[in-house]
């Protein structure tokens, strides 16, 4: 329980800090002047004076703020700045500013975030390495992705080589057909069972047939499981990392993608399974729980889960890839939230997710807490970090007042108003509703957490 508390203030610390540092030097880079960074929300409980700013930790743990000379002094849930301190400059307030100039502060804290999730996936893609599946088997092609010429892959073939390379693993016959220029891609293929090789020639004369031709095959992955999820049913069963699953309610189980087909429809059944555990059989009774896992369009599939992951294997990649492939992945899972957030509120609109059932996607801070903890525990820690400063920054960009969606909101109303802003009334009464709104959904995380933790 300490290492989980410990770990979740580093955490969200980390992320608070961040995303006020970028507010707070946007602000500087444009003569604002700011009177008080906080991490926390509320009265100080820590302050220093470093300049003309005062730095706190202040007591509600839940967020910090940046306050800027000029800015609405009753914003969020901030403390009272005592001005008496530092003398405020009307040139430099923050509502003395142009529009781009105070667009730039307010979007500063979640590009923060975003920036973060780069460096930290360029540093684990860098120092950890990609992880890619440990086969060169492919096991089927997907026929509804398959191109001309797929058809002569026979499934259980070996790719000896992709366009004239030699290759280990699936990543690197992924980079040999995704770095090719030529009209063709060509696979040298072994099949075990006729024991002979044989080549297949597949037209691939742009950049998306060859991402297609590499999403069609699907590797042949063993039944091996890599990590195993806490508090999950396949922890519950006492399930390992490393065992193998020889068969599971009597039929054998061959391929990892045998394992996920199964597990899928059984939510709620009783599945019994046999695995070898260092060469020994045990059998192990587990039942799925409901879950639900995004699909090609962004929706939501119920399915069963018990909390495992395949194996996976690492390799080394260079400064260079590292820093593409870790800013294509924060590009790809920020447009993938976004996405599943519209795909969730479209549900709710029209009626085919219940509120009951939507409200159970909220997680807060000791939820939080937990996937810290675990993420720690199985070595997954930046890699959390990562995806919660994506999600902290989406969250931030959200129309509600209070929140930095909210205040770009009143800068695109004064901007469609002729540069007529807002009155610090009407302000004032939006920014109360946003901030019922966003208490109200804590409330209901919190709930929410507290219901998972005590099986509510």
């Amino acid at each position: 329980m300490v290492f989980t508390i410990v770990v979740a203030i580093f955490v969200l610390g980390v992320l608070i800090f961040v995303h006020e540092l970028g507010h707070f030097l946007a602000a500087k880079l444009v003569n604002i002047q700011v009177l008080r960074f906080s991490i926390g929300l509320g009265k100080p409980l820590i302050s220093r004076y470093w300049g003309e700013t005062e730095y706190s930790i202040s007591a509600i743990p839940f967020g910090g703020y940046v306050k800027m000379a000029g800015d609405d002094p009753t914003e969020g849930l901030e403390g009272q700045v005592e001005e008496k301190k530092v003398t405020t400059d009307p040139a430099r307030h923050f509502d003395k500013k142009g529009i781009f100039q105070r667009f730039l502060v307010i979007f500063s804290g979640p590009l923060s975030n975003f920036l973060l999730a780069i460096v930290l996936y360029i540093a684990i893609l860098y120092f950890q390495g990609a992880e890619t599946w440990p086969s060169i088997t492919v096991e089927f092609v997907r026929q509804e992705l398959s191109l001309p010429g797929m058809e002569n892959i026979r499934g259980g073939s070996k790719i000896l080589l992709a366009n004239g390379m030699e290759v280990g693993n699936w990543h690197e016959i992924e980079e040999a057909v995704l770095n090719s220029s030529a009209p063709r891609t060509t696979l040298t293929l072994y099949d075990s069972l006729l024991q002979s090789s044989y080549t297949v020639s597949v037209p691939t004369a742009s950049d998306s047939t060859r991402i297609r031709l590499v999403y069609a095959m699907v590797p042949l992955v063993e039944p091996r499981l890599g990590s195993i999820i806490p508090g999950k049913p396949a922890s519950k069963a006492g399930l390992k990392r490393g065992d193998l699953i020889l068969s599971i309610n009597g039929k054998p189980i061959h391929s990892w993608q045998e394992i996920t087909r199964i597990i899928q429809v059984s939510a709620g059944i009783t599945l019994n399974m046999v695995v070898d555990r260092a060469g020994e059989k045990l059998s192990v009774e587990i039942v799925p729980e409901k879950g639900k896992i995004p699909q090609g369009d962004y929706s939501l599939k119920e399915v069963g889960l018990i909390g495992i992951a395949a194996p996976m294997q690492r390799v080394d990649l260079g400064f260079a890839d590292a820093l593409v492939m870790g800013s294509e992945k924060t590009v790809s899972l920020t447009i993938f939230i976004v996405r599943s957030l519209g795909q969730l509120l479209k549900g709710i609109v029209t009626r085919n997710i219940a509120l009951s059932e939507a409200r159970n996607y909220l997680g807060g801070p000791v939820m939080i807490g937990q996937m810290a903890g675990e993420s720690a525990r199985s070595g997954e820690l930046w890699l959390f970090m990562a995806l919660l400063s994506i999600n902290l920054a989406i969250l931030n960009l959200l129309p509600i007042p209070v929140l930095d969606g909210g205040h770009l909101l009143f800068l695109f109303i004064e901007l469609v108003r002729f540069g007529k802003p807002l009155t610090p009334e009407q302000r004032m009464r939006m920014i109360q509703v946003g901030l019922l709104i966003v208490l109200g959904l804590m409330v209901l995380a919190t709930a929410n957490d507290l219901g998972r933790l005590f099986g509510l």
